[in-house]
Protein backbone atom coordinates (compact mmCIF):
# COMPACT_ATOMS: atom_id res chain seq x y z
CA UNK A 1 0.00 0.00 0.00
CA UNK A 2 2.88 2.34 0.73
CA UNK A 3 4.21 1.49 -2.18
CA UNK A 4 0.83 2.37 -4.53
CA UNK A 5 0.73 5.72 -2.33
CA UNK A 6 4.09 6.63 -3.13
CA UNK A 7 4.30 5.34 -7.40
CA UNK A 8 0.69 6.48 -8.11
CA UNK A 9 -1.53 9.31 -5.74
CA UNK A 10 1.80 11.26 -4.74
CA UNK A 11 2.43 12.28 -7.93
CA UNK A 12 -1.00 12.96 -9.16
CA UNK A 13 -2.26 14.66 -5.94
CA UNK A 14 1.66 16.75 -6.16
CA UNK A 15 0.86 17.53 -9.29
CA UNK A 16 -2.84 19.05 -9.39
CA UNK A 17 -2.29 21.00 -6.15
CA UNK A 18 0.97 22.65 -7.54
CA UNK A 19 -0.39 23.70 -11.04
CA UNK A 20 -3.48 24.97 -9.97
CA UNK A 21 -1.51 27.28 -7.03
CA UNK A 22 0.85 28.12 -10.09
CA UNK A 23 -1.86 28.92 -12.68
CA UNK A 24 -3.84 30.98 -9.54
CA UNK A 25 -0.96 33.04 -8.03
CA UNK A 26 0.87 34.09 -11.35
CA UNK A 27 -0.09 36.69 -13.14
CA UNK A 28 2.30 35.91 -16.83
CA UNK A 29 1.10 32.92 -19.09
CA UNK A 30 4.88 31.86 -18.87
CA UNK A 31 4.61 30.74 -15.45
CA UNK A 32 2.61 27.99 -16.50
CA UNK A 33 4.80 26.49 -18.54
CA UNK A 34 7.73 26.66 -15.63
CA UNK A 35 5.91 23.10 -13.78
CA UNK A 36 5.45 21.00 -17.06
CA UNK A 37 8.68 21.77 -17.88
CA UNK A 38 10.85 21.35 -14.90
CA UNK A 39 8.90 17.94 -14.80
CA UNK A 40 10.00 16.95 -17.91
CA UNK A 41 13.59 17.83 -17.10
CA UNK A 42 13.62 16.03 -13.96
CA UNK A 43 11.92 12.84 -15.98
CA UNK A 44 14.83 12.98 -18.40
CA UNK A 45 17.36 13.30 -15.25
CA UNK A 46 16.40 10.40 -13.35
CA UNK A 47 15.82 8.62 -16.24
CA UNK A 48 19.65 9.13 -17.84
CA UNK A 49 21.19 8.44 -14.27
CA UNK A 50 19.13 5.41 -13.78
CA UNK A 51 20.28 3.90 -17.05
CA UNK A 52 24.10 5.48 -16.75
CA UNK A 53 23.89 4.10 -13.58
CA UNK A 54 22.43 0.65 -14.48
CA UNK A 55 25.25 -0.02 -17.48
CA UNK A 56 28.24 1.26 -14.88
CA UNK A 57 27.42 -1.64 -12.52
CA UNK A 58 26.78 -4.31 -15.44
CA UNK A 59 29.91 -5.41 -16.80
CA UNK A 60 31.38 -5.09 -20.73
CA UNK A 61 28.32 -1.83 -20.94
CA UNK A 62 25.09 -3.62 -20.26
CA UNK A 63 22.24 -1.59 -20.39
CA UNK A 64 19.41 -1.22 -18.13
CA UNK A 65 16.08 -3.47 -18.39
CA UNK A 66 13.50 -0.99 -20.38
CA UNK A 67 11.11 -2.40 -17.83
CA UNK A 68 12.59 -1.00 -14.84
CA UNK A 69 12.96 2.68 -16.54
CA UNK A 70 9.40 2.49 -17.62
CA UNK A 71 8.45 1.61 -14.05
CA UNK A 72 10.42 3.96 -12.00
CA UNK A 73 10.71 7.50 -14.22
CA UNK A 74 7.70 6.33 -16.30
CA UNK A 75 5.00 5.30 -14.50
CA UNK A 76 5.49 8.33 -11.63
CA UNK A 77 6.56 11.18 -14.02
CA UNK A 78 3.30 10.16 -16.29
CA UNK A 79 1.22 10.71 -13.53
CA UNK A 80 2.63 13.43 -12.48
CA UNK A 81 1.58 14.68 -15.99
CA UNK A 82 -1.57 13.84 -15.36
CA UNK A 83 -2.11 15.76 -12.15
CA UNK A 84 -0.56 18.88 -13.96
CA UNK A 85 -3.27 18.36 -16.45
CA UNK A 86 -6.04 17.78 -13.74
CA UNK A 87 -4.82 21.48 -11.82
CA UNK A 88 -4.87 23.38 -14.89
CA UNK A 89 -8.16 21.95 -16.21
CA UNK A 90 -9.92 22.51 -12.36
CA UNK A 91 -8.04 25.85 -12.51
CA UNK A 92 -10.00 26.47 -16.15
CA UNK A 93 -13.04 25.44 -14.73
CA UNK A 94 -13.04 27.19 -11.63
CA UNK A 95 -11.36 30.50 -12.82
CA UNK A 96 -12.97 30.73 -16.44
CA UNK A 97 -15.02 33.80 -17.18
CA UNK A 98 -18.66 32.86 -17.83
CA UNK A 99 -21.09 34.65 -19.56
CA UNK A 100 -24.74 34.68 -18.52
CA UNK A 101 -27.45 34.94 -20.35
CA UNK A 102 -30.13 36.47 -18.51
CA UNK A 103 -33.32 36.48 -20.65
Amino acid sequence: MPVILALCLLPVLLGAVCEYAVCRFTKRRAWRWALPLTALAGTVIVFLVRYHGWSADVAHGGSAPIETLLFIPGLPAALLFLGLFIGYRLWRQVWRPRVIDEK
